[in-house]
């Protein structure tokens, strides 16, 4: 009965009529608000403060605003500790002094009330012993689809972990975004992903996820000035916006199944699709901004073929001779004694970023060594040796 109201009200959205039976909401100023959130796991090699100043530098310019939260995902099958400790507790001192970023810890025994909020499901026992026994084995790859049964849940239940944050955030947040803690996000001027998603969602009263554009469509859209959503086929692992006052009309979604391996994206384009609003996930076709992952080797067959790939921390060891002289911008070079490679490496990270920050990248002309399939990058030691960023 509740999802039957719930596809009625949104039917609804599109008439005067239906307009006239829902209490109107006060226009929010233009300037639109953001909450980006990212998340970390206790093995992850990339310093994630290093990664989320350049998020927060690169999601918008100065028409929006943007604040931050860090997921710290921290399986109870993990014994070592976290690499990100010392940069996690620094933001959790000075959280509520700030704002600005804040620090939320995953919580193993709320999977069953996470999943009733937001799928309208409580069945899934985490601890169960059919679940206990498929978490037991062994390390998970870096890529999502490849996730082994415990790397799946720690994920599902981290993504959660974003609904509820979007969910219970401040009521003047006009958009959730999640990024993986390793994804590049570049703009041009004081157009940002914020900035164009707002304007697009303006446009599209049907859109409730957006998904970014990639370099190829960042290239051809900035060369004919294009700037309109298209179809999309599912929900991309690395970055998606959503809609926060949408969203909310349509949680708890229904969803055929939920099991210990299920992929968020494909839970959340089901529950939006069962949602009967048509469009409700779209791709950004726009110049101005995009995003772009590291190489992964986890993608098999359908990585980077370019000889000698690299990944992300063998990128930013590359900039060693040309990284930024003098201590650590940020002053606490200590905090990266976890990292292989100490402060050095955290530096030449900061390298990488300058470089990739002021659009000293490749061109990609799809299909080309550069890029693969527009997403991920392909590292060139030659390039890099040009001043490219990969």
């Amino acid at each position: 009965m509740a999802f039957a109201m719930r596809i009625s009200l949104f039917a609804l959205l599109g008439s005067a009529a239906g307009m006239s039976m829902l209490k109107p909401k006060l226009r929010k100023p233009e300037r639109s608000r953001a909450l980006l959130v990212t998340m970390v796991m206790p093995d992850d090699t990339i310093p994630v403060d290093i990664m989320l100043e350049h998020h927060m530098r690169m999601m918008t310019g100065n028409m929006s605003s943007v604040e931050a939260a860090i997921i710290d995902n921290r399986p109870p099958w993990v014994e070592a500790q976290s690499t990100q400790e010392p940069l996690l507790s620094r933001y959790r001192r000075s959280q509520g002094a700030t704002g600005n970023v804040q620090v939320k810890t995953v919580n193993y025994t709320r999977m069953s009330a996470l999943l009733s909020r937001f799928f309208g499901q409580s069945e899934l026992q985490l601890f169960s012993k059919s679940v206990s026994l498929a978490l037991a084995g062994r390390d998970a790859p870096a890529n999502v689809t490849k996730l082994d049964p415990k790397g799946k849940a720690a994920r599902l239940l981290g993504m959660l972990h974003f609904l509820e944050l979007c969910q219970d955030a401040d009521a003047d947040i006009d958009m959730c975004i999640y990024m993986d803690s390793t994804t590049f996000v570049y703009r041009e001027n004081q157009t940002g992903i914020v900035e164009v998603a707002s304007q697009l969602f303006r446009k599209e009263p049907n859109a409730v996820v957006l998904q970014p554009p990639d370099l190829c469509t960042y290239t051809r859209t900035s060369e004919k000035g294009v700037c309109k959503l298209g179809n999309a086929t599912g929900i991309y692992h690395g970055f998606m916006v959503i809609n926060r006052d949408r969203f909310e009309g349509f949680a708890p979604m229904a969803v055929d199944e939920i099991g210990i391996s299920s992929n968020f994206e494909d839970l959340l384009a089901e529950g939006l699709t069962k949602g009967g609003v048509e469009g409700a996930v779209r791709r950004v076709r726009c110049g101005g901004a995009f995003a772009i992952n590291p190489y992964d080797a986890s993608l098999g067959k359908y990585a980077c073929q370019a000889p000698n790939p690299m990944s992300l921390s063998s990128l930013a060891k590359s900039m060693h001779s040309h990284r930024l002289s003098g201590a650590m911008r940020s002053g606490f070079a200590a905090d990266y004694a976890r990292f292989e490679g100490g402060a050095e490496s955290a530096q030449a990270l900061q390298a990488l970023i300058e470089r990739f920050e002021s659009g000293n990248f490749p061109e990609a002309k799809h299909p080309d060594s550069v890029t693969n399939k527009c997403q991920n990058m392909c590292p060139s030691r030659e390039r890099v040796n040009q001043g490219l960023a990969w």
